[in-house]
């Protein structure tokens, strides 16, 4: 069985958000120096897949040294400065790691990640070290690892916002949003316990769950609409988490034990 191969590249990024790139790059090198390890781009800008007003730009700054609270504040003053400038993009997000952090044994759903869908901005590619997976049932663990624990966490910050959230308008808006990559991204796991067919496309893993599983289509096509046009209603988001919880989850419990 293949391992899956990065279809992420710098050529398919958008001309638009090019600019971005280079732009954030000066930031990030001025900024860090000699304390910068790498810079890369994750996420559906780096296959050229992203839609406007949907899609995010994923940027992750790793560094040599230990995150501080200045290097917390810069990220959102640099977020600040460039998000109202591309209004296509959902949101701008820019974050630091410790290049260390990729050395703890929990984090290899996270190695994979940047092994197979990340853009190398500028750096030393840390990626050639890290293992990919053919598509199959330990993929399908590994991605979707605690997703019952993950899913009562995001209903928690729907339910108590923290001060950040009270500010943003949108905040439910965007934590559906991400329940519902993750319910889609659990349905993707629940089809490779069938077939070893693997895909980033949100609506390619709609519609292959919806062949294997046409009973639960219903339950695919609103995570597949909450996405797309997610609600900014706590009462309905929270209506939309049981759903999930009810029936997709309830399959996932017993195909991926």
């Amino acid at each position: 069985m293949k391992l899956i191969l990065n279809q992420s590249s710098l050529s398919k990024v958008k001309s638009e958000y090019q600019k971005l790139l280079n732009d954030l790059q000066k930031k990030v090198e001025n900024h860090f120096g000699v304390d910068l390890c790498t810079y890369y781009l994750l996420g559906s800008v780096g296959r050229g897949e992203d839609r406007p007003g949907i899609s995010d730009m994923d940027t992750v700054v790793i560094l040599r040294r230990d995150i501080t609270d200045d290097d917390e504040v810069w990220e959102k003053e640099i977020k600040n400065e460039f998000e109202p400038q591309y209004p296509k993009l959902e949101r701008l997000d820019l974050s630091c790691m410790e290049e260390k952090e990729f050395d703890d044994p929990k984090a290899e759903r996270l190695r994979f990640i940047f092994k197979t869908d990340s853009v190398l901005i500028c750096g030393e590619d840390i990626t050639a070290k890290f293992s990919s997976y053919p598509p199959g049932l330990e993929l399908a663990k590994l991605l979707n690892g605690n997703y019952h624990e993950a899913l009562e966490e995001l209903q928690k910050d729907i339910i108590e916002p923290d001060e950040d959230d009270r500010n943003n308008p949108k905040y439910v808006m965007e934590y559906v949003r991400w329940i519902s990559k993750k319910v889609l991204r659990l349905c993707l796991g629940i089809v490779m316990v069938d077939e070893p067919f693997y895909t980033r496309n949100i609506q390619e893993m709609t519609q292959k769950f919806s062949e294997y599983y046409p009973y639960y289509h219903p339950q695919a096509e609103t995570a597949l609409r909450q996405y797309v046009e997610p609600t900014n209603n706590v009462g309905e988001a929270l209506d939309f988490i049981n759903e999930m919880r009810a029936t997709i989850y309830k399959l996932a419990d017993e195909q991926l034990g």
